[in-house]
């Protein structure tokens, strides 16, 4: 068997990174509920493209783009990991493809606080849902360890 700590608790280790990466997706949330609550008293929705149709359509397209990056670099990993036999990619992978999938909810802040624009929490939705999409598997782990047990 080899050194180091066992397949379950990396496991665990990488759902309790996977967890904490996705409840800063909540704080993002909460962050503009207490720093803008006005963003938040409109009685009409505003369009959704507001004043400024570009911006919004640069962030989504941007948004969108760094969210299939982080399945496609993750994916990239997680090959990798059973390629070399290296858990530490499967680590390395869940990391990536969460940091990136953390983009779109930062777009939204900057949505948020630069331009008020009031539907900034889809940009928040679209990266917590990256984020559990890129929930760890343990599979992934039993992969990359098959040949060294």
């Amino acid at each position: 068997m080899r050194k180091g700590k066992p397949i379950q608790v990396k496991y665990e280790t990488l759902v309790v990174v996977w967890l904490a990466l996705l409840m800063s997706q909540l704080l993002f949330f909460v962050l503009v509920w207490f720093i803008k609550p006005g963003i938040f008293a409109y009685e009409t929705p505003p369009p959704f493209f507001g004043t400024m149709p570009l911006v919004i359509l640069v962030f989504a397209a941007s948004a969108i783009a760094f969210l299939l990056l982080s399945f496609v670099l993750s994916r990239q990993h997680m090959q990798r990991a059973v390629r070399d036999q290296d858990a530490s990619c499967v680590q390395t992978g869940l990391l990536l493809g969460c940091a990136l999938s953390e983009i779109p909810s930062m777009l939204g802040l900057v949505l948020a606080f630069a331009f008020d624009y009031p539907y900034f929490y889809l940009w928040i939705v679209l990266g917590a849902l990256g984020m559990l999409l890129h929930f760890p598997r343990k599979g992934n782990l039993d992969a990359a360890t098959y040949k060294l047990m």
